[in-house]
């Protein structure tokens, strides 16, 4: 296996693991010592985006997962030869680079799902990397599965791409829509000098 191959197939593993290690010690840091709910999709129905693209993920990360340790997996899906695949590993970090970033740009803020309510720890968050973008969480995922297209292109990462940009904007005008109605001119004022994307 060359150096190319072990940053293919190892690379998005290892991503993976540092980005779920990341998002679970943020997850008890402000649970445990500022005692705030972060998770506010827990405790209510999720949506149907949220719903599909909690399947996408898992989906995805399982298959980027298990590619180095079952032999055929890619034939099965269909993934075509890439000779540029490695390149994607790159853009991938650089995704999840953009999403950690702009979690700790967030500071108390951070939610996972649109909590019931304004919280005393939110505020409109527009410094940062949220100065060229009103999701760049959401850019950060979008690059890093755009990067999973270039690891392995076939069937599987092009339809996590797709549903992904789909569903990510139902998502995010939801997210408008509270954020909207907590914070009025505020996040209007925001919303006409920054981009939803980029």
């Amino acid at each position: 296996m060359s150096n190319y191959d072990l940053i293919t197939y190892y690379g998005p593993l290892v991503l993976i693991a540092l980005a779920l290690a990341w998002g679970f010690a943020r997850i008890m840091y402000l649970s445990c010592a500022e005692d705030i709910t972060v998770l506010a999709v827990v405790g209510r129905k999720r949506t149907g985006p949220e719903a599909v693209l909690a399947l996408v993920a898992i989906v995805l990360d399982l298959y980027l997962v298990a590619r180095p340790f079952v032999p055929g997996l890619d034939r099965l899906v269909m993934t075509a030869p890439n000779a540029y695949a490695h390149y994607g590993v790159a853009v991938m970090a650089l995704g999840i680079g953009i999403a950690v970033l702009s979690q700790v740009d967030m500071g108390k803020a951070w939610r996972i799902g649109i909590p019931s309510g304004i919280e005393a720890s939110q505020s409109l968050v527009t410094g940062g990397l949220y100065r060229f973008s009103r999701n760049p969480i959401y850019v950060g995922i979008m690059l890093f599965i755009v990067g999973a297209v270039i690891v392995a292109p076939g069937p599987l990462t092009i339809l996590s791409l797709l549903l992904t940009g789909v569903f990510t904007t139902k998502i995010i005008e939801a997210e408008e829509a509270f954020l909207h109605g907590a914070f009025g001119a505020e996040f209007d004022a925001y919303r006409q000098c920054t981009r939803r994307w980029l």
